[in-house]
């Protein structure tokens, strides 16, 4: 059975007349030339682009599997950091200026 289904890429080949060359292309042994090492790191770094982009689409903001729970929490702590942060500038324990940089890094 293996036989049949690796000898399946090597009749492609013949009937194509491709060398050995590309028989284990991106993955095969060595470096070879420079324009396959840079086919290798493009189809690499294509793959990895594609993955991040299908998490980003199914986890990122407004995606399908996102957890809306978990965002309502982590807003529910920001607005509490900046009620402590505001009590914190009235009762005077930090100045203005650490009140702002302090309020930029909540907020973003």
């Amino acid at each position: 059975m293996i036989d049949t289904i690796l000898s399946i890429p090597f009749f492609i080949n013949a009937q194509l007349g491709t060398g050995p060359h590309w028989d284990h292309w991106p993955f095969g042994p060595g470096y070879g030339d420079l324009n396959a090492s840079l086919l290798k790191i493009a189809f690499c770094a294509l793959i990895l682009g594609f993955i991040i982009v299908f998490l980003r689409v199914l986890f990122g903001p407004k995606g399908i599997f996102r957890d809306h729970e978990m965002d309502r929490e982590a807003e529910e702590m920001r607005a509490q950091q900046l009620k402590t942060l505001e009590e914190n500038l009235k009762s005077g324990e930090i100045s203005e200026l650490d009140y702002k940089f302090t309020k930029k890094k909540i907020l973003h």
